[in-house]
């Protein structure tokens, strides 16, 4: 008797043993733990973008200043020389 009972139970936990789903078992790194990883490298990639495009407006902004004062700068030069052409000759008078 006490055979059959021990041979009935082994039987038994074989069974429920090999009906355990392998994704029951420990898998080492767990979905949600995946999911976070991607998450924050979807983070990462974002804010990298991020940044790049406000470097390149900034750097945009500035190129279109720096161009700006170079024409004003040139404007005035040539205002600069017409006046001193204009000192350098006398008046003509008219009568």
């Amino acid at each position: 008797m006490k055979r059959i009972a021990v041979l009935t139970l082994l039987v038994a936990l074989s069974g429920a043993v090999r009906s355990t789903p392998i994704e029951a078992q420990g898998t080492g790194v767990s979905k949600s733990d995946r999911q976070s990883d991607k998450a924050a490298q979807k983070q990462q990639k974002a804010l990298y973008e991020y940044r790049k495009k406000q470097e390149k407006a900034q750097a945009k902004a500035q190129r279109k200043a720096d161009k700006q004062q170079q024409k004003a700068a040139k404007k005035y030069e040539k205002e600069q020389r017409q006046l001193l052409k204009n000192a350098n000759h006398p008046a003509k008078h008219t009568s």
